[in-house]
């Protein structure tokens, strides 16, 4: 069987535990609850056509962002002639594609923040070119 037989024969979910996380819908329904009061969550029920207006828009536009070094964050970013200062971050994440391949190569590091005026905005600083882009916006 080779050096990882006894990997492979280990049982993962031991004999009378059950599988399920949450043992019926009740015990569910209040997590779903929290989760759909968050702003970065929308049922697939209420998404409409892209462009329309109704929640978010993608937008990829290079935008001046002012630096928080104590906080390693953005502090504010400006868009069409207005400063958007940052109140809270609400995610962090990186991307990286194709790190392979110098012609397709993505590397980001992005933030998901809730500015001052109101909104949830995406931003991302390219790693690779050293400038910052407003991924996309909420509503």
């Amino acid at each position: 069987m080779g050096r990882n037989a006894a990997i492979k024969q280990y049982r993962s979910l031991p004999d009378g535990l059950p599988l399920d996380l949450f043992d019926s819908a009740e015990g569910l329904r209040p997590v779903v609850r929290d989760l759909l009061a968050t702003p970065w969550l929308v049922r697939a029920s209420e998404l409409r056509r892209p462009g329309d207006g109704a929640l978010g828009r993608r937008i990829g536009d290079p935008v001046p962002v002012s630096w928080d070094a104590s906080s390693r964050s953005p502090a504010a970013f400006a868009w069409r002639g207005c400063l958007y200062d940052v109140v809270s971050i609400v995610q962090t994440w990186t991307v990286e594609h194709a790190w392979w391949d110098a012609e397709s190569r993505v590397s980001q590091h992005c933030w998901r923040i809730v500015a001052a005026s109101g909104g949830t905005y995406d931003l991302a600083f390219d790693r690779l070119t050293g400038a910052w882009v407003l991924l996309g916006m909420q509503d």
